[in-house]
């Protein structure tokens, strides 16, 4: 299903679905809210009332958040998430049929990133409703790629692609000898568990879809179970490729000194990617066995603090990925 194309007389609602705005991000918040009131005059900012029991890490209390969340979807053209954070799954869980049936009706556009990963996909697996997987209102002028966004949401582009130099195939067997075609789902890998786990949702089949993992600068103990669950579902073994993003490489050298510290020192030091590899090593042998490599493309613009070119994830997207490393979206993504 596709969203309507907005214009400059849309109705947009900004809602809170998790997290507060951080202090270092807040000038960025208020400059995107002034930039978005000025091309949008039907703009609502649906703030929630807070109270001293509210933990600080979240924006209001669950049954504030859906309130306002639920006020939103009465008149909207873009629905847009301020913050991510933690919480954005308390809201989704609780959506129920009257809430979809006004999203089916409305057919806004939706984005999100990191923690409302699970709003994005949600849609798109309950409603086949295409979103977009970009910044939240705080960041959403932070690079050049928000012309794109809006392009994209204004139904002036088509089609659009992405290849960078320090693309990587990291699957055994190389690059495909032909183009791989599929449906984009996923965003931050976490919360991507979290909403299969918590929502229960189950495709009658992961053959269709290319899973888009926002990156990687958790903890590699933290990452194993997270990886396990997904390969348990059977996501891995059926699935089209997986696109992997960044690397924090801060987090991930400091993951290494608690290792050696823990474990002592070793001459050949672990990779996030290979790690992700080893977890699955399985199921690519298996794959591979059949005649059906699993693909995995490591690519350094999909996640946070990605400041050139940051990907811009259609969710329920058609993609295809070229055996020269670029990714391809091709819409319709609104009428």
């Amino acid at each position: 299903m596709l969203p309507q194309k907005i214009n400059n007389q849309s109705k947009v609602n900004l809602i809170y679905t998790s997290s507060p705005v951080e202090k270092e991000d807040w000038n960025d918040f208020v400059f995107a809210l002034g930039k978005l009131k000025q091309m949008f005059p039907n703009l609502n900012f649906f703030e929630v009332q807070r109270t001293e029991l509210d933990p600080r890490y979240l924006s209001g209390s669950e049954d504030e958040r859906l309130k306002k969340f639920r006020q939103s979807l009465k008149e909207v053209n873009w629905l847009a998430p301020i913050y991510g954070g933690t919480g954005c799954i308390d809201i989704v869980r609780r959506l129920n049929e009257e809430d979809l049936d006004k999203l089916r009706k409305t057919r806004p556009i939706v984005n999100g990133f990191s923690d409302t990963t699970s709003l994005i996909n949600y849609l798109y697996f309950k409603l086949k409703l295409i979103t977009f997987h970009f910044a939240n209102v705080a960041g959403i002028f932070d690079t050049k790629n928000s012309k794109l966004f809006f392009d994209i949401i204004f139904g002036k582009k088509k089609s659009f692609s992405f290849l960078e130099n320090n693309y990587k195939w990291l699957s055994p067997v190389g690059a495909p000898k032909q183009k791989i075609e599929g449906i984009a789902i996923g965003g931050n890998f976490t919360v991507f568990r979290d909403l299969l786990d918590i929502c229960d949702l189950k495709p009658r089949s992961w053959e269709d879809f290319i899973l888009f993992i926002e990156e990687y600068d958790m903890d590699m103990e933290d990452s194993h179970p997270d990886i396990i669950a997904l390969d348990q579902k059977g996501v891995f073994k059926h699935i089209k490729a997986i696109v992997l993003g960044r690397i924090a490489e801060p987090e991930f050298k400091s993951d290494l000194q608690k290792l050696n510290y823990i474990f002592g020192r070793q001459k050949e030091q672990e990779k996030m990617s290979s790690v992700f590899e080893y977890l699955i090593s399985d199921t690519i042998k298996e794959r591979l066995v059949k005649n059906d490599p699993l693909y995995i493309l490591k690519v350094d613009n999909f996640g946070h603090n990605v400041k050139t070119n940051p990907m811009i994830v259609p969710i329920g997207g058609k993609t295809i990925i070229h055996p020269d490393k670029k990714i391809e979206f091709v819409g319709p993504f609104v009428e």
